[in-house]
C-alpha cells in the first residue's frame, strides 16, 4: 500500500552530549539579552555523559505518526555508514516504510552534537545536513503520492532539495492531500528565499516564536500569525517553551498552556507538537483540541531523554491522556488592526 504521509528533510544521528565543564555568558544584543555556552579555547575538558539516537525533524514526523496508526514514509539521502543503519532501524522498528530512501557515497549521514549542561534542560545544537541536502527533483517520485494524506517538509538548505520539495508539495496538492511546514532556523536564515516560496504553498506551519520571527521579521506574536495567514497558511501554531502554545486558524486563536511534569530533554518536542497538528487535522478535530493534542504530544516527548521514546502507540492512548490531564486553554477571535 501507498503511504498516506510522507516526510521529507532531516534525518539524523544525534550525539547527546552532557557537559559540565564548560562556559556560559550573556551579552545585552539591541535590548535583547543572548545566552551562550562557551568552549575555552586550546583546553580538553570532561563530558560527563554521551548517547547516540536517531533523530531528525523529518524522521521523527514520519516515526511519531507511524506509531500513531497513520502509514508513514521518510523519503531522502542517507550516507553509506554506521548513522544511516541506526537511524533506518529505528524508523523500520517504528512502522516507516523506508522504500524511497536512497544511500550515497556522496557525503555521510547527517549528524548533530546536542550539549545539554547543568543550567536547564533547553540545549544547543551543531548540526551537519551532510547526504539530507543532496536531494533532488528527480528523487521525487510521482506514483509515491498515489494515496497521499499529507506532505511534511522540514529544513534543506540548498538550492535542488528545495526544489525537490516544491515538487512534493505540488504531487500532494493535485493528489489532493495537505501540505505541512516544519522549518527550522537552518533554511529560515540561510536561505530565506525558498523558506518564504515553500511556506507560502503550505496549508499548515508550526514554528517556535524565534523562528516565527526571523522568517516574518515581527515581534508581535499576533501580527506573526497574521503574516503567516496573508501568505496563504491556513494553519498556524506558534511555540514557545514554558509559555505554551498559540493556534490561529484565520480567525480564530486557542492559547494553549503547557501540561505540567518533569522535562528531562526538550529535543524532538517540536517535531512532536506537530505531530499532533497533523493526526489532529486528518482527523478534523477542532481548534482546541488540536491545540491539547500537540501540547500532549511535546509533554510526552520532553519527559524523556532523546527523542520517540515515552510517546504514544495509538491515538485512542493519546487522547486518554488529554482526557485524563488537564490544561488551561482561552479561545479568541483575533480582531486585525
Amino acid at each position: 500500500m501507498k503511504p498516506e504521509l510522507i516526510t521529507i528533510g532531516s534525518c539524523t544521528l544525534d550525539c547527546i552530549i552532557q557537559i559540565n565543564d564548560i562556559l556560559r555568558f550573556e551579552l545585552l544584543d539591541k535590548n535583547t539579552i543572548k545566552k551562550y555556552t562557551a568552549v575555552e579555547y586550546s583546553r580538553k575538558m570532561n563530558v560527563d555523559n554521551v548517547r547516540f539516537v536517531p533523530g531528525g525533524s523529518a524522521a521523527n514526523i514520519a516515526s511519531n505518526c507511524a506509531m500513531l496508526g497513520l502509514r508513514s514514509a521518510y523519503l531522502g539521502i542517507l550516507g553509506k555508514d554506521f548513522s544511516a543503519q541506526i537511524c533506518m532501524d529505528d524508523m523500520k522498528k517504528r512502522g516507516v516504510d523506508l522504500s524511497d530512501i536512497t544511500q550515497t557515497d556522496e557525503d555521510s549521514t547527517a549528524f548533530s552534537v546536542i550539549l545539554k549542561t547543568e543550567w536547564g534542560k533547553d540545549r544547543s545544537i551543531l548540526a551537519y545536513k551532510g547526504a539530507n541536502n543532496l536531494l533532488k527533483p528527480e528523487d521525487i517520485k510521482e506514483e509515491l503520492f498515489d494515496d497521499i494524506k499529507a506532505f511534511v517538509w522540514t529544513s534543506l538548505t540548498n538550492e535542488e532539495a528545495c526544489k525537490a520539495i516544491d515538487k512534493a508539495i505540488d504531487l500532494t496538492k493535485r493528489k489532493g492531500g495537505k501540505v505541512f511546514a516544519a522549518p527550522s532556523m537552518s533554511i529560515l536564515s540561510h536561505n530565506r528565499k525558498w523558506a518564504k516560496i515553500l511556506i507560502s504553498k503550505s496549508d499548515v506551519i508550526s514554528l517556535n516564536k524565534e523562528e516565527a520571527k526571523e522568517i516574518t521579521q515581527k515581534e508581535d506574536s499576533f501580527e506573526i500569525l497574521e503574516t503567516l495567514y496573508d501568505w496563504g497558511v491556513k494553519l498556524i501554531s506558534l511555540t514557545d517553551g514554558q509559555n505554551g502554545s498559540l493556534l490561529f486558524d484565520g480567525e480564530n486563536t486557542v492559547r494553549s498552556t503547557i501540561f505540567e511534569g518533569p522535562v528531562e530533554d526538550t529535543t524532538g518536542a517540536g517535531d512532536a507538537f506537530m505531530s499532533g497538528i497533523l493526526i489532529s487535522t486528518l482527523n478534523d478535530f477542532s481548534l482546541k483540541k488540536t491545540a491539547k493534542i500537540a501540547a500532549a504530544m511535546s509533554h510526552l516527548e520532553c519527559k524523556s531523554l532523546g527523542v520517540r521514546v515515552g510517546l504514544p502507540t495509538s491515538l485512542n492512548e493519546l487522547e486518554d491522556f488529554t482526557k485524563n490531564n488537564e490544561i488551561k486553554q482561552i479561545m479568541s477571535q483575533l480582531v486585525k488592526k
